[in-house]
């Protein structure tokens, strides 16, 4: 009989209960942070003839400042644009779009593991310990509940890490190409932060010493060579360089020079530190606990070199982020898998040692074991309970739900510029109803205000259902204003 078997699905059981414990339960409901909202609506807006991949809208009146939505790169939106076209337009299929992109972003994590665990070692199979480390990261599980354009970029770079370590004999050639179309491709679902994996192939030789050092160069250059091939293809296609060029140098130029986020560029590594804390506490404990169980292990040498070298291309994905004062934690995300990777790998061989000594009936067995079962099915009973009530904006998403019974869809509104800033309450307008939104103006067939506001024109009057916290007002002796 397997001695590592049962303890090693229990604490699978385990670690699945906890990701759909932090995941399941809040995407079965309605409401999310603003820049995910925002996403959703201009990818749905796609979906639905609103906008094109390299011209996407938010709204009739643009945002910020421009007519169309270039605050970052397309793919994102088109992706999940597509997403929408599939499943239609009830609020949770950008929630299912995040957790499909959780449990993809799982399973490169497991596969990444036994790409770097040598063959034949116990340490191999717990692939669940590295996904436990990533999940637990409060940065990442809030990420995945609120439809972060980081989720689909991380897919990106984690596959091309992937792609690097496993690029070795034969395969090299192909697997550093790909890494290269890999990385491409997450700078066109959110910018620059995209490109540490091309640092990958050198940094892995550093702390590893695989191949040579002139064959890890080669592979960086290699990669870069494919992100300027599928740059240059891609500016060629009808659009294309137009939409780049005012997000490059209408937003994040602008944004870089005259909109920063922090006071000091230090700011990204604190976030990095409390984001990491739960699984680097648990590392050192499990370290002391159990180092004793890997002291005459050949292969320990190796997991922590190919730990460091792991380190070292996660620091890539963060500490370029000091370069500017626009930080905020959430960007590194996309790095955070292969730090939880590095962690991980630093205790795999004592611990799979200790686990191969646990009995089917031990408690560090059974106690996973049961709690596993419990929390996944809690969690999906939680889903259940909670499917489609607010867990933020309550007021908010019901006001809307009533705007949207009396204001005819693809209406353009005044919006009293006191609620101009607002932007969940335009989100939500315009995702459900395709209600865009005119600060001030008072000209338009309708108005929303305040609760407590004065009336916007002398002809206008209070119309349709009592709001909680707005006041809708309508010329009943206008046309409806539709925004084309």
């Amino acid at each position: 009989m397997d001695p590592l078997r049962n303890a090693n699905s229990a604490f699978a059981l385990l670690t699945g209960a906890i990701a759909l414990g932090l995941l399941l339960p809040l995407l079965a409901q309605q409401g999310m942070f603003m820049d995910g909202m925002l996403y959703a609506v201009v990818a749905h807006n796609q979906a639905n003839g609103i906008g094109t991949f390299w011209e996407p809208v938010f709204s009739v009146r643009g945002f910020a400042g421009l007519t169309t939505f270039h605050e970052h790169p397309p793919l994102t939106f088109g992706l999940q644009a597509l997403w929408f076209r599939v499943f239609g337009d009830a609020f949770w299929v950008e929630n299912l779009y995040c957790l499909v992109a959780a449990g993809s972003t799982a399973l490169l994590i497991a596969r990444t593991w036994t790409a770097v665990v040598p063959p034949g070692h116990t340490a191999r199979r717990l692939a669940w310990l590295p996904i436990l480390f990533w999940i637990v990261q409060p940065t990442v599980h809030w990420c995945f509940q609120n439809n972060m354009e980081e989720n689909t970029m991380g897919l990106f770079t984690t596959a091309a890490v992937l792609a690097v370590v496993s690029g070795t004999g034969r395969r090299w050639l192909a697997l550093h190409l790909l890494a290269g179309v890999l990385v491409f491709l997450a700078i066109m679902s959110k910018g620059p932060p995209g490109l540490f994996p091309l640092a990958a192939p050198v940094l892995w030789w550093v702390a590893t010493r695989q191949g040579s050092f002139g064959r890890a160069m080669g592979g960086s250059a290699l990669m870069f060579l494919s992100v300027l091939v599928c740059l240059g293809s891609t500016l060629l296609l009808p659009g294309a360089l137009e939409s780049l060029h005012t997000y490059a140098d209408g937003r994040l130029l602008h944004r870089i020079a005259a909109q920063p986020t922090v006071h000091t560029r230090f700011r990204i590594l604190l976030d990095l530190f409390n984001a990491v804390l739960g699984p680097l506490l648990l590392t050192l404990l499990l370290h002391f606990l159990l180092k004793h169980r890997s002291a005459h292990d050949p292969n320990v040498s190796t997991l922590h070199r190919r730990a460091w070298g792991l380190a070292l291309i996660g620091l890539a994905g963060v500490v370029p982020l000091m370069l500017t004062l626009v930080q905020k934690s959430f960007y590194m995300s996309p790095a955070l898998p292969i730090i939880a990777l590095a962690l991980a790998l630093f205790v795999a061989a004592p611990l799979a040692s200790w686990m191969e000594g646990l009995s089917p009936s031990s408690p560090w067995v059974r106690i996973p074991r049961v709690l596993g079962i419990a929390g996944i099915v809690g969690a999906m009973l939680a889903a259940v309970l909670l499917f489609g009530k607010p867990s933020r904006d309550a007021d908010m998403i019901a006001d809307v739900q009533r705007i949207g019974t009396v204001v005819p869809e693809r209406t353009l509104i005044g919006l009293d510029s006191d609620l101009w800033l607002t932007w969940n309450l335009q989100c939500y307008l315009m995702r459900r109803h395709y209600i865009s939104c005119d600060e001030g103006a008072t000209e338009h067939a309708w108005y929303l205000s305040p609760q407590g506001g004065a009336a916007p024109a002398k002809d206008m009057s209070p119309a349709g259902p009592a709001l909680s916290g707005y006041i809708l007002w309508n010329r009943p002796s206008s046309a409806f204003d539709r925004g084309q």
